[in-house]
């Protein structure tokens, strides 16, 4: 049912895999830590670009000690019919979790990625940094979903944002629930 699905358990990938039909059309879905090795070019190209350091200090933070995450490449024109996954689970006490979703659409392909995250209670305070860049060319659909279930323990100061180019869609789908940091406030998609 799904095109790709990956999980990390704390900074560690776990699992990842990508039907062989979407690997032959050349889209690329692998942990962050593979593309680095694997297409050094394409990540330097991308990374920490929409959401530079300099943004704020959680934002450098990230960028100084991020670990684990996602890549997704779908190139000029590939239509994936069906959605890629991926899942983050913290699982210690007092961690900090830094995982970084970088997203290219090429022109005029689409792509719906769904990212899950989740923190049990330990009475103790945990800390969830993670940042999400996409860039979406001309002509293209992203659509990205997340579903996240903090505890109250942790402080969610995740930073998404995406540039988005001529006659291209983004389109964000989130739920957010427990976390520290934001309860009995709205969130804002930024």
């Amino acid at each position: 049912m799904l095109a790709g699905v990956g999980a990390q358990y704390e900074s560690e990938v776990v699992y990842h895999a990508l039907k062989k039909e979407w690997e032959e059309l050349g889209v690329v879905f692998l942990d962050m830590d593979d593309a680095v090795r694997q297409h050094p070019e394409l990540v330097r190209e991308h990374f920490m670009k929409v959401v530079p350091p300099s943004d704020h200090k959680f934002a450098a933070l990230h960028g100084a000690v991020w670990s684990g995450g996602t890549f997704l490449y779908v190139p000029k024109g590939v239509r994936v019919r069906d959605p890629l996954q991926a899942y983050f689970r913290m699982n210690a006490r007092n961690m900090g979790q830094f995982e970084h979703t970088l997203i290219v659409v090429e022109e005029g392909a689409d792509v719906h990625y769904i990212e899950g995250c989740s923190a049990p209670k330990y009475g103790s305070q945990a800390l969830h940094a993670g940042l999400v860049e996409v860039v979406v060319n001309d002509g293209a659909k992203c659509r990205y979903s997340s579903v996240e279930n903090w505890s109250r323990d942790t402080y969610n100061l995740n930073t998404k944002r995406a540039v988005v180019q001529k006659d291209a869609t983004m389109e964000w789908i989130g739920g957010s629930k427990g976390r520290g940091g934001g309860t009995g406030h709205p969130s804002a998609v930024r």
